[in-house]
């Protein structure tokens, strides 16, 4: 499901699960920039595992070289089963980065978060 911000995907033999809430837009926008597409592909994956890890409290089941080397090689072998693609889309399409950058379909639906005040 896309909507939530949340996609699994297989990496090395391994299950992982992708959540793309704010603590994973935060890691992305923390590493973006003027980087390659191969970067900001992986980055955007490895993201998306932190933003899981952190939501369980869990490690991280494979490290960054392993998403990278499997961005590459989705990429290179033309993303066959199109999961690059589906995880491109969950990060597109996840509440967290349209509330944050006022992007998706079109419409900007980045909210005021009210200030947090003590009694």
């Amino acid at each position: 499901m896309t909507g939530n911000g949340y996609i699994e995907i297989e990496i090395g033999g391994k299950p992982v699960g992708l959540r793309f809430n704010m603590y994973a837009i935060e890691q992305f926008d923390s590493v973006k920039g003027n980087n390659s597409y191969t970067k900001n592909l992986t980055t955007i994956v490895y993201a998306g595992l932190l933003g899981d890890c952190f939501a369980k409290q869990s490690e991280p089941a494979v490290s960054f070289g392993d998403v990278n080397e499997w961005v590459e090689a989705q990429i290179f072998e033309g993303d066959p089963g199109g999961t690059l693609n589906a995880v491109a889309d969950t990060f597109l399409k996840s509440n967290a980065y349209i509330r944050l950058t006022g992007k998706g379909n079109g419409e900007a639906k980045k909210k005021d978060i009210p200030a947090i005040t003590s009694p």
